[in-house]
C-alpha cells in the first residue's frame, strides 16, 4: 500500500485514456481479492465501510425478501464500483447482496482512503459518478419495463440486455448467453416455469435458440 502523492497522478489517463481504471496508481492504494464463483462479496444489512472495484469477472446484485425468495437488480462487470452509496453518507448499511457470477478479482479499498485518493485526482470521482448516472438510467428503464411491458415483453428485453454484457459470445446467428430460467426469472419477476414456456414461444416464432442454460439471441450481433 503506498502513501498518496500528486506525482502518483502523473500515469492516471495516460496517452491512450480510454476511461479506464485499470490504473497501476490505483490498484496500489487497493487491496485485492480473488472470490470464486458463487461466493457472496456483500452481504445485505452489513455495515457500510468499504468501496469495491472488479478487476476481473462479473457480479450479480440481488435483493432477498422475507422468505428467502431472490430479486436480481443488476449484473455488473470488470471496471464497476460496488458499493458506493456507503461513500456519500456515513452510517449506512448494505442495501443489497453482491453475489460472484463467475470468479472474480475484485480490489477493495476503504471509503476514508477514496476520499483522499479524490483530492489528489478527482478524475476518480467522475468516473464513479458516470456510472452512477448509467445505473440510474438502466433503473429507470427496468421500472418502466416494469410498468408498461408484460412478462413476455420484459423477458425479450431482459435477453436482449444480456446479449451486450461483455461475457456474451459470438454466435454465427448472433449472441450466446448462458443463463438458468431461474436467473432470468429472478430478473423479470415471474417463475421459472412461466421463463420455460416463453422461451419456447419466442423458440417457435424463430426469435431465440434455448438450449438449457445457453440462449442464442438471433440478430443480435
Amino acid at each position: 500500500m503506498g502513501t498518496i502523492t500528486t506525482e502518483d497522478n502523473s500515469e492516471w489517463f495516460s496517452a491512450n485514456r480510454k476511461q479506464t481504471l485499470h490504473s497501476e496508481w490505483f490498484l496500489s492504494h487497493c487491496h485485492i481479492h480473488k472470490y470464486p464463483s458463487k461466493s457472496t462479496l456483500i452481504h445485505q444489512g452489513e455495515k457500510a465501510e468499504t468501496l469495491y472495484y472488479i478487476v476481473k469477472g462479473s457480479v450479480a446484485v440481488l435483493i432477498k425478501d422475507e422468505e428467502g425468495k431472490e430479486m436480481i437488480l443488476s449484473y455488473l462487470n470488470q471496471g464497476d464500483f460496488i458499493g458506493e452509496l456507503g461513500l456519500f453518507e456515513e452510517g449506512q448499511e448494505r442495501s443489497a447482496w453482491v453475489r460472484a457470477k463467475s470468479a472474480c478479482e475484485v480490489a477493495e479499498i476503504s471509503y476514508k482512503k477514496f476520499r483522499q485518493l479524490i483530492q489528489v485526482n478527482p478524475d476518480i470521482l467522475m468516473r464513479l459518478s458516470s456510472q452512477m448516472a448509467r445505473r440510474l438510467q438502466v433503473t429507470s428503464e427496468k421500472v418502466g419495463n416494469l410498468a408498461f411491458l408484460d412478462v413476455t415483453g420484459r423477458i425479450a428485453q431482459t435477453l436482449l440486455n444480456l446479449a451486450k454484457q461483455p461475457d456474451a459470445m459470438t454466435h454465427p446467428d448472433g449472441m450466446q448467453i448462458k443463463i438458468t430460467r431461474q436467473e432470468i426469472g429472478q430478473i423479470v419477476g415471474c417463475s421459472r416455469e412461466t421463463v420455460g414456456r416463453i422461451l419456447k414461444m419466442l423458440e417457435d416464432q424463430n426469435l431465440i435458440s434455448a438450449h438449457g442454460k445457453t440462449i442464442v439471441v438471433y440478430g443480435t450481433r
